[in-house]
């Protein structure tokens, strides 16, 4: 397998995008680029740009797709090989980063509503996410942490994002099936791999590596 590998992950909230992307990059030792990381890192370097993401994020507004585009591209720019998790979210971004790199692999995670209602309204983050970069991750019945309500990786509190009630996850994945399912779907149908999400994690991971070593890139 060639050395440059440019891999974008699709699939609704809850499919196992970021697990399955964690994986390969530790695999292949490649980077795995999450929007939500940019946007803090870029929050965080104080930077001119940085200073306006954090004034409309501390304005509760949703960060523009100008100004993501601006930060993916700066972050990809030097890279050979990555991993995008969460980028492309609409028509628009994918035209944007078509014009100036191309992905060798999307993998498409395919999975029924109803079990993703599930995954994420048992879903149980560390409340030190943001303050400490902490990346516990647990769920009530799946992954359940050692002890109740307690972050395996450094002891905080765990709690359930706001959005992962029943009824906001069916409106999430409304939103994302009409802004990013659909016509993303269609924007790379020529590229896009569907990979089964209700298999065991491992048993997806296998799936994907089967289809990144059938393929010469």
């Amino acid at each position: 397998m060639s050395q440059n590998l440019r891999i974008l992950f699709l699939g609704p909230a809850g499919s196992g995008k970021g697990t399955q992307s964690a994986k390969l990059a530790e695999k292949f030792n490649i980077e795995h680029i999450s929007t939500g990381d940019l946007i803090r890192a870029a929050i965080k370097s104080g930077s001119e740009l940085g200073n306006k993401v954090k004034a409309i994020v501390e304005a509760g507004q949703l960060v523009s797709d100008d100004i993501v585009n601006a930060i993916v591209k700066e972050k990809v720019s030097n890279l050979n090989s990555f991993i995008l998790d969460g980028y492309p979210r609409t028509l628009e971004q994918a035209k944007f980063f078509d014009g100036f790199a191309k992905f060798d692999f999307v993998f498409d995670l395919e999975v029924d509503k109803n079990v993703l209602v599930e995954r994420l309204s048992g879903r149980r983050m560390c409340t030190k996410t943001k303050d400490t970069n902490c990346k516990g991750v647990f769920h009530v019945t799946m992954t359940p942490p050692k002890q109740e309500s307690t972050c395996d990786l450094c002891g905080s509190d765990l709690y359930q994002r706001k959005d992962d009630s029943p009824e906001a996850i069916e409106k999430r994945l409304s939103g994302y099936q009409e802004e990013t399912g659909a016509p993303l779907g269609e924007f790379y149908k020529s590229q896009i791999i569907k990979i089964n999400g209700l298999d065991h994690p491992d048993q997806v991971f296998g799936n994907i590596l089967t289809k990144l070593e059938s393929v010469k890139v």
